[in-house]
């Protein structure tokens, strides 16, 4: 990973933990799904083919997100949780895995953020991240 790229990551987590540590009165712009709701599901295979939105993220396997999305360009491992890294054009975009009670790990959290800091729209982070995917590369 190169430097930038490495500088970029870095920045984002700390934007996120700043936005953990605040009063509350930070702009998210993520979605997610509450653990209750999740938790005696088993994660989906896949996403699908229809256009990809920040809630067609939620509830499925890694192996899905992956499929579509390609692997991370970062990836943090904790022992009941996964936290995956895309780049897209001037954001991140940050996908939150979590155990399951069956065993699986299932996304329940998807949230963008600006690589200079602050909330990113989540949608048109994910557009970037899904374009960079399918530009070929001479």
């Amino acid at each position: 990973m190169s430097a930038s790229l490495r500088l970029a990551a870095l920045a984002a987590m700390l934007a996120l933990l700043g936005g953990c540590a605040g009063g509350g009165s930070h702009a998210s712009s993520g979605v997610g799904i509450s653990g209750g709701r999740l938790a005696s599901v088993e994660p989906a295979p896949e996403i699908g083919s229809g256009p990809l939105t920040p809630e067609s993220l939620l509830g499925v396997a890694p192996s899905a997100l992956s499929a579509r999305l390609g692997a991370p360009s970062f990836k943090r491992t904790e022992p009941d949780a996964e936290v995956w890294q895309y780049g897209g054009a001037g954001c991140a975009l940050f996908v939150y895995f979590y155990k399951t009670d069956k065993g699986g790990l299932a996304s329940t959290y998807v949230d963008a953020r600006k690589t200079t800091g602050g909330a990113a729209d989540a949608s048109s982070c994910l557009a970037d991240v899904a374009a960079k995917r399918t530009t070929p590369v001479s």
